[in-house]
């Protein structure tokens, strides 16, 4: 029963989009597009976070310092909040896959040059490049956005998301791997440099499969979806110009075949496994989900990203974000160090210990996302808020936990706790993206990827904050604990979507 749900037909609405997860079927588009989207992702995060497993042998190798290796963590952040607030339009404007492959194969050019630095400088710079790769999350999101209802949408971004941030505990996982095994070959100065051709790789490989497996939306690419539409925007201009009986049946007759003509070039694309369902489940949010500005000019998208951007709603979901993807990201660079400098561990001890708080994005964001989905079936938007508000109680409660555990004693508390506030700052990323599309539907890309850019201003800010503590983590994590607590809870009573907040539903 179980096997048979997860490889069956896709349902989809009167739009195309998918009201299911049939998770081993690949026949339609939906489900290319989300498997494709969420292994971009996890390449790309791969490949964005593969100097901090091999920190040490990179450390030693450059005669660098502690504090450079932090600059370059912070430098691999910084350049992402920027990359992310120019990708969002640009998903409205040429679609998730074309950006997505872009991003991957101009990432892979830095990725494979790391192992041609030869001091801290030169570090730095080449890991700030490699931060564009940080943004491919953008395209994940929209892309999935597109492929599922809305009732659907945040268990389908939070999955791809998730699956998505598995790169950087991958990569600690992986890449201490092949360095242990280029070692026993090759001298470590040479064996390290040659590790990174390996994420390079990746990433290339994955933006070719993106561009022959994959199409943008459910009806196929997304210029040819664009130019169907605006062909039958100007049909419809020119049948309101005719007037008379005749020329009303003529353009009537002209109208009809062209609407076949591109319901069909719609439909083309919509896998043999497919079956059309209008679902019971989206009342709650119906409407919602509107189509994204595709024609904007360059003018009207920078009135567009203004008008967004004061939106406190946006504001303070990226406050949301700051201090969950944020921490995520400045944990990704000093969790092995944590446990290497707190217990006196080995390198690859620390390493593969440090790789379970990454690895858990494999369930957690999905938790995050679904638990979402779930609340709004009987709350509506208000059940999504309230999702987010006891996932953040959660994270900075363990946040506080964990703070107190890191005392040179007892390490298997410290590893529990990991994992406790590890599952909760990644489940509060798929909460978070699970309010995003019902912020601003029509400019969904623009939302996303200022919420997202935000993620990144708390990775800078948190990095900065580990920079300033050095090793004293315990403060580091106390404070994090601290902002997360009093973010979430003024966040959350304040956040009014469409109407809803946390006190007033849908029916009151």
């Amino acid at each position: 029963m179980v096997f048979k749900s997860l490889t069956g037909q896709v349902l989809v609405d009167q739009n195309g989009k998918a009201t299911n997860f049939p998770l081993l079927s690949f026949s339609s588009p939906n489900m290319r597009a989300f498997h494709m989207s969420w292994l971009s992702f996890m390449i790309a995060f791969f490949s964005w976070f593969a100097v901090p497993p091999l920190s040490e042998a990179i450390i030693e190798d450059l005669k660098i310092s502690a504090a450079e290796m932090y600059d370059s963590n912070v430098s691999a952040v910084a350049v992402t909040i920027v990359a992310r607030i120019v990708v969002g339009p640009l998903c409205e404007r040429w679609g998730p896959r074309r950006v997505m492959i872009c991003l991957l194969v101009c990432g892979s050019i830095p990725a494979a040059m790391v192992g041609l630095v030869s001091n801290g400088a030169g570090l730095i710079a080449i890991r700030c490049v490699i931060g564009i790769l940080g943004a491919t999350f953008v395209p994940c999101q929209f892309w999935a956005t597109q492929m599922f209802t809305s009732s659907r949408v945040g268990t389908a971004n939070a999955l791809v998301g998730g699956w998505g941030n598995m790169g950087a505990g991958l990569s600690y996982l992986v890449l201490m791997g092949i360095l242990q095994g280029l070692e026993r070959v090759l001298p470590v100065s040479i064996a390290w440099r040659l590790t990174f051709l390996f994420p390079t790789l990746a990433c290339l490989i994955v933006a070719f499969m993106d561009y022959f497996l994959a199409t943008d939306t459910p009806h196929g690419d997304w210029l040819v979806v664009k130019r169907a539409e605006c062909e039958r925007k100007m049909q419809e201009s020119v049948d309101s110009l005719h007037d008379g009986s005749d020329h009303d049946a003529t353009s009537d007759m002209e109208k009809a075949e062209h609407v076949t003509k591109v319901e069909q070039s719609f439909k083309a694309d919509i896998g043999r496994d497919t079956v059309f369902v209008l679902p019971k489940d989206q009342g709650h949010e119906s409407g919602s989900l509107q189509d994204v500005k595709k024609n904007e000019s360059s003018a009207q998208m920078l009135a567009s990203y203004g008008k967004t951007l004061i939106k406190p709603q946006v504001l303070i979901l990226m406050t949301h974000y700051a201090c969950s993807f944020g921490i995520e990201l400045a944990v990704d660079n000093v969790i092995g160090n944590v446990f290497l400098k707190t217990y006196n561990l080995n390198a690859s001890t620390a390493t593969y210990i440090g790789s379970v708080f990454g690895l858990l994005n494999i369930c957690s964001r999905f938790t995050g996302g679904l638990t979402s989905d779930m609340m709004a079936k009987k709350l509506g938007l208000r059940g999504r808020i309230l999702a987010q508000l006891i996932f953040m109680c959660l994270e900075g409660a363990f946040l506080l936990g964990f703070s107190f555990c890191l005392d040179g004693m007892y390490m298997y508390r410290a590893i529990i706790l990991m994992v406790c506030f590890s599952f909760f700052v990644q489940a509060v990323c798929g909460t978070t993206y699970g309010i995003v599309p019902f912020v601003d539907p029509t400019n969904t890309g623009k939302v996303m990827g200022l919420v997202g850019s935000f993620g990144n201003v708390g990775g800078l800010v948190f990095g900065l904050l580990f920079k300033a503590y050095g090793t004293n983590f315990h403060l580091s994590f106390l404070v994090l604990g601290a902002c997360t607590l009093g973010f979430g809870i003024v966040g959350c009573l304040l956040i009014r979507v469409q109407g809803q907040s946390l006190f007033i539903g849908k029916k009151d």
